[in-house]
Protein backbone atom coordinates (compact mmCIF):
# COMPACT_ATOMS: atom_id res chain seq x y z
CA UNK A 1 0.00 0.00 0.00
CA UNK A 2 1.38 3.37 -1.00
CA UNK A 3 0.07 6.66 0.25
CA UNK A 4 -1.00 9.66 -1.78
CA UNK A 5 -1.23 13.23 -0.56
CA UNK A 6 -4.72 13.85 0.84
CA UNK A 7 -5.35 10.11 1.27
CA UNK A 8 -3.07 9.20 4.15
CA UNK A 9 -3.83 7.30 7.36
CA UNK A 10 -4.25 9.46 10.43
CA UNK A 11 -1.06 8.22 12.06
CA UNK A 12 1.09 9.89 9.38
CA UNK A 13 1.81 13.49 10.30
CA UNK A 14 4.31 15.99 8.98
CA UNK A 15 5.88 13.45 6.60
CA UNK A 16 5.83 13.56 2.78
CA UNK A 17 4.03 10.90 0.74
CA UNK A 18 7.28 10.11 -1.11
CA UNK A 19 8.59 8.44 2.06
CA UNK A 20 5.86 5.77 1.99
CA UNK A 21 5.91 4.45 -1.57
CA UNK A 22 7.42 1.01 -0.87
CA UNK A 23 6.78 -1.61 1.77
CA UNK A 24 3.82 -2.46 3.98
CA UNK A 25 2.26 0.67 5.41
CA UNK A 26 -0.76 -0.82 7.19
CA UNK A 27 -2.91 -3.95 7.29
CA UNK A 28 -6.64 -4.39 7.87
CA UNK A 29 -8.37 -7.53 9.14
CA UNK A 30 -12.07 -8.45 8.76
CA UNK A 31 -14.59 -6.78 11.07
CA UNK A 32 -14.92 -10.01 13.05
CA UNK A 33 -11.48 -9.33 14.53
CA UNK A 34 -12.72 -6.13 16.14
CA UNK A 35 -11.18 -2.69 16.13
CA UNK A 36 -7.56 -2.06 15.23
CA UNK A 37 -5.09 -0.07 17.30
CA UNK A 38 -2.12 1.40 15.43
CA UNK A 39 1.19 2.29 17.03
CA UNK A 40 4.15 3.87 15.28
CA UNK A 41 5.26 0.59 13.73
CA UNK A 42 2.65 -2.06 14.57
CA UNK A 43 -1.07 -2.71 14.14
CA UNK A 44 -2.86 -4.58 16.96
CA UNK A 45 -6.05 -6.57 17.57
CA UNK A 46 -7.19 -8.62 20.57
CA UNK A 47 -9.24 -11.79 20.01
CA UNK A 48 -10.28 -14.15 22.83
CA UNK A 49 -7.36 -13.18 25.07
CA UNK A 50 -4.85 -13.44 22.25
CA UNK A 51 -3.08 -10.41 20.86
CA UNK A 52 -2.48 -10.10 17.12
CA UNK A 53 0.49 -7.92 16.25
CA UNK A 54 1.24 -7.06 12.64
CA UNK A 55 4.68 -5.49 12.30
CA UNK A 56 4.58 -3.18 9.30
CA UNK A 57 7.42 -1.46 7.46
CA UNK A 58 6.65 1.90 9.09
CA UNK A 59 9.75 3.47 10.61
CA UNK A 60 9.98 6.20 13.23
CA UNK A 61 12.76 8.40 14.58
CA UNK A 62 12.78 11.27 17.08
CA UNK A 63 9.26 10.14 18.09
CA UNK A 64 7.92 10.85 14.58
CA UNK A 65 6.84 8.50 11.81
CA UNK A 66 9.36 9.02 8.99
CA UNK A 67 9.03 6.44 6.21
CA UNK A 68 8.53 2.81 5.26
CA UNK A 69 11.51 0.45 4.90
CA UNK A 70 10.79 -2.61 2.72
CA UNK A 71 11.11 -6.01 4.50
CA UNK A 72 11.72 -4.32 7.84
CA UNK A 73 8.50 -5.56 9.45
CA UNK A 74 9.02 -9.19 8.53
CA UNK A 75 12.64 -9.16 9.66
CA UNK A 76 11.79 -7.47 12.96
CA UNK A 77 9.07 -10.00 13.68
CA UNK A 78 11.14 -13.03 12.71
CA UNK A 79 14.09 -11.70 14.72
CA UNK A 80 11.92 -11.46 17.83
CA UNK A 81 10.49 -14.93 17.23
CA UNK A 82 14.00 -16.37 17.05
CA UNK A 83 15.15 -14.66 20.24
CA UNK A 84 11.95 -15.57 22.10
CA UNK A 85 12.62 -19.20 21.21
CA UNK A 86 16.21 -18.93 22.45
CA UNK A 87 15.54 -17.18 25.77
CA UNK A 88 12.51 -18.95 27.22
CA UNK A 89 14.61 -20.50 29.98
CA UNK A 90 15.76 -17.05 31.11
CA UNK A 91 12.22 -15.68 31.37
CA UNK A 92 8.82 -16.72 29.92
CA UNK A 93 7.52 -14.61 27.03
CA UNK A 94 4.22 -13.91 25.33
CA UNK A 95 4.85 -15.76 22.03
CA UNK A 96 2.20 -18.24 20.82
CA UNK A 97 2.67 -18.47 17.03
CA UNK A 98 3.92 -16.70 13.90
CA UNK A 99 1.47 -17.56 11.08
CA UNK A 100 3.15 -15.09 8.70
CA UNK A 101 6.57 -13.39 8.85
CA UNK A 102 4.84 -10.07 9.70
CA UNK A 103 2.40 -11.51 12.27
CA UNK A 104 2.88 -12.46 15.92
CA UNK A 105 0.13 -14.14 17.94
CA UNK A 106 0.78 -13.72 21.64
CA UNK A 107 -0.70 -13.99 25.10
CA UNK A 108 -2.36 -10.78 26.15
CA UNK A 109 -0.67 -9.22 29.16
CA UNK A 110 -3.02 -8.53 32.05
CA UNK A 111 -0.94 -5.45 32.75
CA UNK A 112 2.03 -3.92 30.98
CA UNK A 113 4.72 -2.69 33.37
CA UNK A 114 5.32 0.94 32.30
CA UNK A 115 9.10 0.77 32.70
CA UNK A 116 11.35 0.21 29.69
CA UNK A 117 14.50 -1.65 30.66
CA UNK A 118 17.35 -0.19 28.61
CA UNK A 119 20.61 -2.08 29.07
CA UNK A 120 23.78 -0.40 27.85
CA UNK A 121 27.35 -1.69 27.57
CA UNK A 122 28.74 1.31 25.62
CA UNK A 123 28.26 5.07 25.74
CA UNK A 124 26.83 5.16 22.24
CA UNK A 125 26.95 8.58 20.62
CA UNK A 126 23.38 9.72 20.31
CA UNK A 127 21.38 12.93 20.32
CA UNK A 128 18.29 11.45 22.00
CA UNK A 129 17.35 13.11 25.29
CA UNK A 130 17.59 9.89 27.33
CA UNK A 131 20.95 8.71 25.98
CA UNK A 132 23.82 8.56 28.44
CA UNK A 133 26.08 10.26 25.88
CA UNK A 134 23.80 13.29 25.48
CA UNK A 135 23.47 13.78 29.22
CA UNK A 136 27.16 13.14 29.87
CA UNK A 137 28.72 15.08 27.01
CA UNK A 138 26.20 17.76 26.07
CA UNK A 139 24.70 18.45 29.51
CA UNK A 140 27.81 17.71 31.56
CA UNK A 141 26.06 15.41 34.00
CA UNK A 142 27.99 12.73 35.91
CA UNK A 143 25.09 11.17 37.81
CA UNK A 144 22.65 9.78 35.26
CA UNK A 145 19.87 7.26 35.97
CA UNK A 146 21.16 7.33 39.55
CA UNK A 147 24.51 5.91 38.36
CA UNK A 148 27.82 7.70 38.98
CA UNK A 149 29.92 7.98 35.83
CA UNK A 150 33.65 8.79 35.92
CA UNK A 151 35.19 11.73 34.09
CA UNK A 152 37.01 11.15 30.83
CA UNK A 153 34.63 8.81 29.02
CA UNK A 154 34.55 9.10 25.23
CA UNK A 155 31.80 8.62 22.69
CA UNK A 156 31.16 4.93 21.93
CA UNK A 157 33.47 3.78 24.74
CA UNK A 158 32.70 0.59 26.63
CA UNK A 159 31.55 1.37 30.16
CA UNK A 160 34.25 0.47 32.71
CA UNK A 161 31.62 -0.79 35.16
CA UNK A 162 30.14 -3.26 32.67
CA UNK A 163 26.55 -3.34 31.38
CA UNK A 164 24.19 -0.98 33.17
CA UNK A 165 20.39 -0.79 33.40
CA UNK A 166 18.99 2.66 32.60
CA UNK A 167 15.19 2.47 32.97
CA UNK A 168 12.72 4.92 31.44
CA UNK A 169 8.99 5.49 31.60
CA UNK A 170 6.59 7.54 29.50
CA UNK A 171 5.78 11.07 30.59
CA UNK A 172 2.22 12.35 30.20
CA UNK A 173 3.33 14.17 27.05
CA UNK A 174 4.45 10.85 25.55
CA UNK A 175 8.23 11.26 25.58
CA UNK A 176 10.65 9.00 27.48
CA UNK A 177 11.48 10.03 31.04
CA UNK A 178 14.68 9.03 32.85
CA UNK A 179 14.33 6.99 36.05
CA UNK A 180 16.75 5.98 38.76
CA UNK A 181 16.52 2.52 40.32
CA UNK A 182 14.31 3.61 43.23
CA UNK A 183 11.86 5.35 40.91
CA UNK A 184 11.73 2.35 38.55
CA UNK A 185 11.26 -0.08 41.45
CA UNK A 186 8.38 1.96 42.83
CA UNK A 187 6.52 1.82 39.51
CA UNK A 188 7.29 -1.84 38.74
CA UNK A 189 6.49 -3.15 42.23
CA UNK A 190 3.25 -1.18 42.31
CA UNK A 191 2.10 -3.02 39.18
CA UNK A 192 3.52 -6.50 39.73
CA UNK A 193 4.04 -6.72 43.49
CA UNK A 194 7.13 -6.59 45.66
CA UNK A 195 10.23 -7.98 43.96
CA UNK A 196 9.01 -7.27 40.43
CA UNK A 197 11.78 -4.73 39.78
CA UNK A 198 14.45 -7.13 41.00
CA UNK A 199 13.17 -9.83 38.61
CA UNK A 200 13.05 -7.38 35.72
CA UNK A 201 16.58 -6.16 36.38
CA UNK A 202 18.04 -9.65 36.77
CA UNK A 203 16.22 -10.92 33.66
CA UNK A 204 17.32 -7.90 31.60
CA UNK A 205 20.98 -8.38 32.48
CA UNK A 206 20.78 -12.13 31.76
CA UNK A 207 19.07 -11.51 28.43
CA UNK A 208 21.67 -8.92 27.53
CA UNK A 209 24.55 -11.21 28.50
CA UNK A 210 23.15 -14.07 26.45
CA UNK A 211 22.43 -11.80 23.50
CA UNK A 212 25.87 -10.23 23.62
CA UNK A 213 27.53 -13.65 23.40
CA UNK A 214 25.41 -14.63 20.38
CA UNK A 215 26.14 -11.35 18.62
CA UNK A 216 29.85 -11.54 19.42
CA UNK A 217 30.03 -15.03 17.93
CA UNK A 218 28.48 -13.58 14.78
CA UNK A 219 31.01 -10.74 14.54
CA UNK A 220 28.66 -8.12 15.98
CA UNK A 221 28.44 -6.02 19.14
CA UNK A 222 25.21 -5.48 21.07
CA UNK A 223 25.92 -1.95 22.30
CA UNK A 224 22.56 -1.44 23.97
CA UNK A 225 18.96 -2.63 23.81
CA UNK A 226 15.60 -2.37 25.55
CA UNK A 227 13.24 -4.93 27.05
CA UNK A 228 9.60 -4.63 28.03
CA UNK A 229 7.72 -6.74 30.55
CA UNK A 230 4.14 -7.45 31.57
CA UNK A 231 2.11 -9.54 33.98
CA UNK A 232 0.47 -12.69 32.62
CA UNK A 233 -2.82 -14.34 33.55
CA UNK A 234 -1.16 -16.14 36.48
CA UNK A 235 0.36 -12.98 37.91
CA UNK A 236 3.87 -13.84 36.67
CA UNK A 237 6.30 -11.63 34.77
CA UNK A 238 6.71 -12.27 31.05
CA UNK A 239 8.79 -10.69 28.29
CA UNK A 240 6.83 -8.65 25.73
CA UNK A 241 7.17 -6.70 22.52
CA UNK A 242 10.44 -7.33 20.61
CA UNK A 243 13.87 -8.70 21.45
CA UNK A 244 17.31 -7.71 20.10
CA UNK A 245 15.98 -6.19 16.90
CA UNK A 246 17.56 -3.33 14.99
CA UNK A 247 14.68 -1.12 16.16
CA UNK A 248 15.16 -1.84 19.85
CA UNK A 249 18.97 -2.14 19.84
CA UNK A 250 22.22 -0.59 18.69
CA UNK A 251 24.19 -3.23 16.82
CA UNK A 252 27.74 -2.60 15.61
CA UNK A 253 30.24 -4.44 13.41
CA UNK A 254 32.93 -5.87 15.67
CA UNK A 255 35.89 -6.09 13.28
CA UNK A 256 36.04 -2.34 12.66
CA UNK A 257 34.95 -1.09 16.09
CA UNK A 258 38.36 -0.56 17.73
CA UNK A 259 39.98 1.15 14.74
CA UNK A 260 37.03 3.49 14.36
CA UNK A 261 36.92 4.21 18.09
CA UNK A 262 40.64 5.11 18.13
CA UNK A 263 40.06 7.48 15.21
CA UNK A 264 37.07 9.09 16.92
CA UNK A 265 34.71 7.74 14.28
CA UNK A 266 31.30 6.19 14.82
CA UNK A 267 31.05 2.39 14.56
CA UNK A 268 29.61 0.66 11.52
CA UNK A 269 26.02 0.29 12.65
CA UNK A 270 23.08 -1.98 11.82
CA UNK A 271 20.20 -0.14 13.41
CA UNK A 272 17.93 2.90 13.25
CA UNK A 273 20.86 5.20 14.02
CA UNK A 274 21.52 5.29 10.26
CA UNK A 275 18.23 7.11 9.77
CA UNK A 276 18.59 9.28 12.88
CA UNK A 277 21.99 10.57 11.78
CA UNK A 278 20.82 11.28 8.24
CA UNK A 279 17.81 13.21 9.54
CA UNK A 280 19.97 15.19 11.99
CA UNK A 281 22.42 16.04 9.20
CA UNK A 282 19.46 17.36 7.20
CA UNK A 283 18.18 19.54 10.02
CA UNK A 284 15.44 17.34 11.46
CA UNK A 285 15.49 16.29 15.12
CA UNK A 286 11.79 15.87 15.72
CA UNK A 287 10.51 19.38 15.06
CA UNK A 288 9.03 20.72 11.83
CA UNK A 289 8.43 18.88 8.58
CA UNK A 290 10.07 15.52 7.90
CA UNK A 291 12.38 15.71 4.85
CA UNK A 292 12.06 13.40 1.84
CA UNK A 293 14.36 10.51 2.72
CA UNK A 294 17.02 9.64 0.15
CA UNK A 295 16.32 6.20 -1.43
CA UNK A 296 19.91 5.15 -0.65
CA UNK A 297 19.17 5.60 3.06
CA UNK A 298 16.05 3.42 2.73
CA UNK A 299 18.21 0.74 1.09
CA UNK A 300 20.83 1.03 3.85
CA UNK A 301 18.08 0.62 6.42
CA UNK A 302 16.76 -2.56 4.78
CA UNK A 303 20.30 -4.00 4.85
CA UNK A 304 20.76 -2.87 8.46
CA UNK A 305 17.71 -4.85 9.57
CA UNK A 306 18.39 -7.99 7.56
CA UNK A 307 22.16 -8.38 8.08
CA UNK A 308 22.22 -9.08 11.85
CA UNK A 309 19.22 -11.42 11.52
CA UNK A 310 20.88 -13.53 8.86
CA UNK A 311 24.15 -13.67 10.82
CA UNK A 312 22.67 -14.61 14.19
CA UNK A 313 19.70 -16.77 13.22
CA UNK A 314 21.15 -18.20 10.01
CA UNK A 315 17.88 -17.78 8.13
CA UNK A 316 17.57 -17.68 4.39
CA UNK A 317 16.38 -14.47 2.77
CA UNK A 318 12.85 -13.32 3.65
CA UNK A 319 10.74 -12.49 0.60
CA UNK A 320 8.41 -9.56 0.14
CA UNK A 321 4.73 -9.88 0.98
CA UNK A 322 1.52 -7.84 0.75
CA UNK A 323 -1.24 -6.71 3.11
CA UNK A 324 -3.59 -9.17 1.39
CA UNK A 325 -1.29 -12.13 2.06
CA UNK A 326 -0.88 -11.09 5.70
CA UNK A 327 -4.65 -10.85 6.06
CA UNK A 328 -5.25 -14.27 4.47
CA UNK A 329 -2.67 -16.08 6.63
CA UNK A 330 -3.98 -14.47 9.82
CA UNK A 331 -7.60 -15.35 9.04
CA UNK A 332 -6.57 -18.91 8.19
CA UNK A 333 -4.70 -19.28 11.50
CA UNK A 334 -7.74 -18.30 13.54
CA UNK A 335 -10.03 -20.56 11.51
CA UNK A 336 -7.80 -23.49 12.45
CA UNK A 337 -7.05 -22.43 16.04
Amino acid sequence: MTVEEGNRPGFIKDAPAENFQEGILTVDLPQAFGSKTSGKVRDYWTVDGRRITVTTDRTSAFDKLICTVPLKGAVLNMTSQWWFSQTGEIIPNHLIAVPHPNVLISRQAQEVIPVEMVVRAFMAKSATSTSVYHNYENLGRRKIYGIDFPDGLSANEKFPMGPIVTPTTKAKEGHDLELDEDGAAEIADRVGGKGTWDKMKMSSLRLFGFGSNVFNNSGLILADTKYEFGIDEDGEIMLLDEVHTSDSSRIWRMISYLDRFKEGENPETFDKEILRRWLAEHGFKGEGLVPVVDPSIIEQMTNAYTYPFYLTAGYMKIGSSSPEQIRERTVDYFERN
